[in-house]
């Protein structure tokens, strides 16, 4: 049996011996989750105590922003610039692209050491010897593009208000909640974090990075007006697949002993990809597509540059000779295979490529050659 809500934050607040969790909006989220883990989770003793761990440390780690915010509040006065968000169905080059831009200074991205320990947060004049940055690049992985100050997704920011889709968890139950939820409330507190971040390292333009916001297009652009979208596209039939590899294996790293049945897993998957879509659409066409740039993963690895030129015309700035010879570097260091194949298959999780055709048929209809196979 899973520990009620108040028990987890009663371990949190034990933990750090502070008591204040910040402006409400993350009570019902917290709810939803435990009870999807009692629902879903069931019997498995060991999963349920990790997944509990899991929260306890979202609670700490809110717990100590909002004490950092009692004492330096006033110093994170400067708003959030922008921000230029890239965002697609999950495998679609969106990391990539994150990287190729993240090469300009002119950007503030989310780095993994900062998420992961927030307080205090990072200051420009030390952080190179800032003890929580590694000192060694991460783990090679074909699947992901990693680096020691490279970007992370700025979504799992979502996880300390309890407003993240937790894909990467076997709760379908809370996830199918978070896909019809209102959202209204969620950037609050995804600035207010931001702020921390930038307040002794700047610049205040930020870069952000999430392929879940495709279910929450209209939110975000509500609460940052000047935001600007850059879609990225791949064909479903690698998508999808390569989805499931992926969400499956961060499963069974979470829940070692989750078990699916593979068409189960496979429905569910497909389900959300096309849930996002569906949020998708109606967010573009409530914002006008003016707001949006639209590149296919194929794009990226044939001419990064020239996608990055895109970019920078539609959010309005220069790209210096500077940037322009670090991204033809990296592009030239990352090219399609470089970290080896990651392989998958659709029959693996119960799904044949008709079906997969036939469900994204709108969409293929829509984006044409950005979402079909390369050459």
């Amino acid at each position: 049996m899973v520990a009620s809500p108040e028990t987890l934050v009663a371990r949190a607040r034990a933990r750090t011996g502070l008591a204040d969790l910040g402006p409400d909006g993350w009570q019902e989220g917290l709810a939803r989750l435990v009870d999807a883990v009692g629902t879903d989770v069931g019997d498995d003793r060991a999963a349920v105590d990790g997944i509990e761990e899991l929260i306890v440390q979202r609670l700490v780690t809110r717990l100590r922003v909002e004490d950092w915010h009692a004492a330096h509040g006033h110093e994170a006065a400067r708003p959030v610039e922008g921000p230029l968000v890239i965002v697609g169905l999950p495998r679609t080059a969106t990391t990539a692209l994150h990287h190729l831009l993240s090469l300009d200074p002119r950007f503030r991205y989310l780095r993994r050491w900062e998420l992961k320990d927030p307080v205090p947060p990072p200051d420009a004049a030390t952080e190179a010897d800032d003890p929580r940055r590694p000192g060694e690049p991460p783990a090679a992985d074909v699947r992901h593009i990693t680096a020691v100050d490279g970007p992370a997704e700025d979504g799992d920011i979502h996880t300390l208000q309890f407003r993240h889709g937790e894909i990467s968890l076997p709760v379908p139950t809370y996830t199918r909640w978070w896909i019809g939820a209102d959202h209204s409330g969620a950037f609050a507190y995804h600035e207010r974090f931001l702020r921390m971040l930038h307040a002794h390292r700047p610049p205040t333009r930020w870069l952000l990075k999430f392929p879940a916001y495709l279910f929450q297009l209209r939110e975000l652009a509500a609460w940052y007006p000047d935001a600007q979208f850059v879609v990225t596209h791949r064909d479903p039939l690698a998508v999808v697949p390569s989805t499931c590899s992926v969400v499956f294996d961060a499963r069974r790293r979470r829940v070692p002993g989750w078990t699916p049945e593979p068409a189960a897993f496979g429905r569910e998957v497909l389900d959300y990809l096309l849930a996002a879509l569906e949020h998708a659409t109606a967010g573009r066409r409530a914002l006008g597509q003016d707001r949006f740039l639209d590149v296919g993963q194929h794009e990226i690895e044939d001419d990064a540059l020239a996608v990055a030129e895109r970019v920078y015309a539609f959010a309005g700035l220069d790209l210096t000779d500077d940037v322009r010879a670090a991204m033809a570097r990296w592009a030239g260091e990352n090219r399609r295979g470089s970290r080896g194949a990651h392989h998958y298959r659709a029959d693996d999780y119960g799904l044949s490529e008709d079906r997969i055709e036939d469900a994204f048929a709108g969409y293929i209809a829509e984006y044409g050659e950005l979402c079909r196979p390369h050459a």
